[in-house]
């Protein structure tokens, strides 16, 4: 472990050389100081793949220069030092970054298994660091994960409109990451050096929606004890993201129709015009003709909003996204969790593609996480995937049972159709099927034949 080096940040001579010696043994590079202020002058200098410090240091304390180190060694793991006596400071410095603490007196076996972990993490960081910055090279712009040609469309238009002051309306189902869209519009654009401000247009009552966006004037209603500036106002010279615009009532539409011809609006009451520069980039889910043709959507609105349109495909129409999506949140999770896994196996890949996600990218995201979360072991197996993922007919009419017959043939019918479904969903795979039951091979054959049920029917 020659090439790990670690620092050591203590004032008291006799545990800057126990851990110095309890280090070298194990054939660590090491280097010690007694001083936060010489600690950071080093940190700024050369590299360390751990810190140990302690948090009780003359001047600085250990916990004053957690920011420091944070700033100048972001991807080096923090181990601080405490007595019992002062354990708070030793979770403040975890909060504000450390990666754990050790209590004196310690053992060197706690104080190695602890450098252990530490660095175990650290390789994880790193690796995901590699991997962020792979993905970011070929399949990530501003957030936007994918390599689908439906992604790539909306990336090229994204740069051809990004430097100009049109507005955008982003169309998709939930999930789809509209609100990612909207900030790499206004990120990779003119107005980026000014504030991107969003709001769900379908999370607020209408009356608290609308002094959200427009402000209001103390005394304009009861609990308006002081002015307030309105969202518009905030964004001036900005981006206004209007997400789920098609859930504004129609006297708020009006509003937003005046702003859009004139760049004015006046504060809940006052009598004051306020001008504003904001862009204005909207969302929805809904099919907004549909809204007009139902009296619920103003057409004079829509068509100054949807000057661009941007229209996010669902994920089941862009599958090839899926892999890349995959190894993104694998690698996301690995640094929340503090723990690798490897990735998955085909089993689950094949169930992970075969799904139609109408929760889109959001509901992978969440799969993958508690798939992660519950998982023992090193790489994601189908008994880890949510059952969720397994349901086979779910706009099916619910199945009646009958209490005219017996309790076994009750459960031979419905363990056909179990295996039927099975069967259908593996498309004819006999042992991805028996994988899945959490049966022997041989057994899944056995029930086939049993019930007379042809595999091979179900192969495309």
């Amino acid at each position: 472990m020659e090439n790990l080096r670690i620092l050591i940040v203590d004032d008291e001579e006799t545990i800057r050389s126990l851990i110095k010696n309890i280090l070298k043994s194990e054939n660590y590079g090491v280097k010690t100081t007694d001083t936060a202020e010489s600690a950071l002058a080093i940190i700024k200098e050369e590299y360390f793949d751990l810190i140990i410090l302690d948090v009780n240091l003359p001047g600085d304390s250990g916990i004053d220069i957690m920011p420091d180190i944070s700033h100048f060694a972001p991807l080096t793991p923090v181990i601080v030092i405490t007595g019992y006596a002062i354990i708070n400071d030793a979770v403040k410095a975890m909060k504000y970054g450390a990666f754990d603490y050790i209590k004196k007196p310690f053992k060197s076996k706690e104080l190695l298994i602890t450098i252990e972990k530490a660095l175990k993490w650290k390789s994880i960081i790193d690796e995901n660091s590699d991997l962020k910055q792979e993905i970011s090279n070929k399949y990530n712009y501003r957030g936007i994960i994918g390599k689908s040609k439906k992604i790539k469309d909306i990336i090229t238009t994204i740069k051809q409109v990004s430097d100009t002051d049109v507005n955008i309306l982003i169309t998709g189902e939930s999930g789809t990451g509209k609100d990612l869209v909207a900030k790499a519009l206004h990120y990779s654009g003119i107005r980026k050096e000014h504030p991107f401000v969003p709001i769900n247009c379908s999370s607020l009552p209408d009356n608290l929606l609308e002094s959200e966006l427009f402000g209001y004037q103390k005394g304009a209603f009861t609990g308006a004890y002081r002015n307030k500036d309105g969202l518009f106002k905030t964004a001036n010279n900005g981006t206004i993201f209007l997400d789920e615009i098609g859930d504004m009532p129609m006297n708020l539409q009006a509003k937003i129709l005046k702003v859009l011809d004139s760049g004015e609006f006046i504060p809940l009451g006052s009598t004051r015009i306020i001008k504003t520069n904001a862009r204005i980039i909207s969302a929805t889910n809904q099919d907004l003709k549909d809204r007009i043709e139902n009296n619920l959507f103003r057409e004079d609105l829509f068509y100054r909003i949807n000057v661009v349109n941007l229209a996010i495909s669902p994920l089941r129409e862009r599958k090839e996204d899926i892999v890349v999506l995959i190894d993104y949140f694998l690698e996301m999770n690995a640094v929340k969790f503090k723990k690798k896994i490897k990735g998955i196996t085909q089993n689950s890949l094949d169930t992970l593609m075969r799904y139609s996600w109408p929760g889109n990218v959001r509901e992978l995201e969440n799969v993958l996480e508690s798939s992660y979360a519950l998982n023992t072991g090193d790489i994601i197996d189908i008994k880890n995937l949510p059952d969720s993922l397994f349901k086979f007919n779910p706009n099916s009419s619910i199945d009646i049972i009958p209490i005219n017959r017996s309790l076994k043939s009750t459960i031979n019918h419905y363990e056909k159709k179990y295996i039927v479904e099975l069967i259908r969903f593996c498309k004819g795979n006999v042992s991805k099927a028996a994988k899945i039951a959490c049966i022997a091979r041989q057994n899944m054959h056995l029930k086939l034949n049993q019930h007379k049920i042809d595999a091979r029917e179900f192969r495309e």
